[in-house]
Formats: structure tokens, C-alpha cells, sequence
């Protein structure tokens, strides 16, 4: 004869249940809300709303394989495209001289030597353009970043880490640093990010900055290359600025050196980073990341593994009936 329960055994199986559950949406909150934070973390990821709060944006990137980088005229010729491009879709800034996108571009890290006279140390160089500064703000302790469009081209911006390497002081806006034989200014020195997923990826040594303009100064007979190129672009239809971008570049549709940041931590992106975990680690293509891609590319894995922790703490209350 089967065994009936007690109507206490009941009601004690069911209040342990109830707590069950709500500590499974606890758990499933509170995983929630370390997601956000990790979303959030990165500025470097966050242009799209920085650039404009009311309209949608896309930050959308491109990078190159070592052996074919970006020359200075792939990217003009891929701004003339995008304009081209905005035009035929009818869309254009509603103020004068005002902007509707905005774009940057960056070399791989060059190891170099930068002399202070009484002084000397390593660094790894970036050389950029565009609006840098906008897609990859930094925190500076002193000065600022140089302008893409200033006159004067001998302006670097470089870490703390260097400059008190250097002159033993992080004030030391307008002083000069010697480049392969050419003077420089310093105009801005910045704080390293406290990011630990950025502190993983910066390097071990300090880094420094300069426009590309300025780069030819020391090397007259090799222009500079670019291995990324970023843009924020209007975005009011799902993959619209992606699209732009890749025909801008005249890239396959489907490639992988064109990446859509705005998506990535998207549901879509974390269930496929999911789907896709172990092969997300074999490259098959020589394409180098910056390091705040490679930080970036830490956050997606970690916001992966938090979508799985938020699927186990629904679980539960999704498959019991209290």
C-alpha cells in the first residue's frame, strides 16, 4: 500500500521549495547584475553611446592580417566610400559642418627606444588617427591627447609608467622625449587602466602614442600601416553600419576581419560563444588584435560563462510549479 504523505511533511516540502527558488533568483539576479558591470567596463566598447545618446549607433571594426595592412589611402579611400554610401541612403547631418560618423585607425605596437637625455626606456609605440581619443579615452593625470588635425605633428601622449621613467615625474607636459634621433612633446601622460582585464592584456612595458603625421618624422621612407579601423556609424536598421563598413573597405560580406562591437554582448553573441567554446581559441588567419580587443574578447568569454550561470539560476524556478 503506497505511502501518503503527511499534510506537514507537504507543507514543509513545499516552503523549501519556495526557498529553493528564491535563492535560485537570487543567484540568477545577482549574476545579472555582474553581467552589467562587465558590459559596461570597458569605455573602449562604448563609443556608440557616447557619440550620440538619441539615435542608433554601431562601432564596427576592421582589422587586417600582419602581412596586408591598411595603407593611409585604404582609409581615405574607405571614408570617401562611407560618405558615398550615407548619401545614397539619404542620410546626412542636420546641422553645417556637423558630423554624422565618426572614425580611427591605429599601427600595430612597434618597440622602441625613447631617450630623455639624462635618461632612457622602452615602450611600445601605437601610432594613430582619426578621432582616437573619442573611441579610446583615456585617463590623463596631466595634459591631454593631441588633435588629429593639429599643425604642429611632434606631439606624443605616453603613460605614467614612462614618463617617471623618463624624468621621474608624471608633470611633465611640453617636456621632450628624443625618437630615433627626432625631438617630440609630450602633451599628455595618462593613467593606466585599472581593468583587470585590461591590466592583462596592456604589457609589461609602458606604452606611448603619436600621430601618424608625426611617425614620417622618423621614418621618412617607410609610411605608417594600420592593422585596425574603427568606426561609428549610423545603425537605425540592424547591421546597417556593419554593411556600410565592409562594402566602404570592398570586404566579403562574411569575413571575419569586420566586427560588429555594438552586438557583442548581445544574447545572440553569448549563445554563440557558447555554442562555438574551445574553437574560439584556434586562429586560422594571421589577423592581430589590439590589446583592448583582446580585453574585450576576455569580457565576451567571461559574459558567456555569466549567461550560463543565469540560465541555471532560472532553472529551477521555471521547471517547478509553486
Amino acid at each position: 500500500m503506497p505511502r501518503i504523505e503527511s499534510g506537514d511533511n507537504m507543507k514543509r516540502k513545499h516552503i523549501y521549495l519556495i526557498a529553493a527558488n528564491a535563492a535560485a533568483l537570487l543567484f540568477f539576479l545577482i549574476m545579472t547584475i555582474f553581467f552589467a558591470r562587465l558590459r559596461d567596463s570597458l569605455p573602449d566598447q562604448q563609443v556608440a553611446s557616447r557619440w550620440s545618446a538619441d539615435e542608433p549607433y554601431s562601432l564596427v571594426s576592421i582589422y587586417s592580417a600582419g602581412s596586408s595592412p591598411m595603407t593611409l589611402n585604404d582609409i581615405f579611400t574607405a571614408r570617401v566610400n562611407v560618405e558615398k554610401k550615407l548619401v545614397e541612403n539619404s542620410i546626412a547631418a542636420e546641422k553645417e559642418n556637423a558630423r554624422v560618423w565618426t572614425d580611427a585607425f591605429s599601427s600595430a605596437q612597434e618597440l622602441i627606444t625613447v631617450d630623455a637625455g639624462t635618461s632612457t626606456s622602452e615602450a611600445n609605440l601605437i601610432v594613430t588617427g582619426g578621432d582616437f581619443s573619442m573611441f579610446h579615452p583615456m585617463d590623463f593625470i596631466y595634459g591631454s591627447f593631441y588633435n588629429d588635425d593639429m599643425v604642429m605633428n611632434d606631439n606624443v601622449v605616453i603613460d605614467e609608467v614612462l614618463a617617471w621613467r623618463l624624468y621621474g615625474s608624471s608633470n611633465i607636459v611640453g617636456k621632450p622625449v628624443l625618437i630615433n634621433g627626432k625631438y617630440y612633446f609630450v602633451s599628455g601622460v595618462f593613467r593606466q587602466s585599472e581593468n583587470k582585464n585590461m591590466e592583462k592584456v596592456y604589457g609589461d612595458k609602458p606604452r606611448i602614442f603619436m600621430p601618424y603625421s608625426g611617425y614620417d618624422i622618423i621614418s621618412p621612407d617607410r609610411a605608417a600601416e594600420f592593422i585596425c579601423y574603427e568606426a561609428c556609424l549610423p545603425n537605425a536598421v540592424s547591421g546597417f553600419g556593419k554593411s556600410i563598413l565592409t562594402e566602404a573597405m570592398a570586404l566579403e560580406e562574411n569575413t571575419d576581419m569586420v566586427m560588429e562591437n555594438s552586438t557583442r554582448y548581445s544574447l545572440k553573441s553569448r549563445f554563440g560563444i557558447i555554442r562555438n567554446f574551445g574553437m574560439r581559441s584556434v586562429v586560422d588567419s594571421p589577423v592581430y588584435y589590439q590589446y583592448w580587443e583582446n580585453a574585450a574578447r576576455i569580457t565576451d568569454d567571461k559574459a558567456a560563462l555569466l549567461l550560463v550561470m543565469q540560465a541555471l539560476g532560472l532553472a529551477l524556478p521555471i521547471c517547478t510549479d509553486v
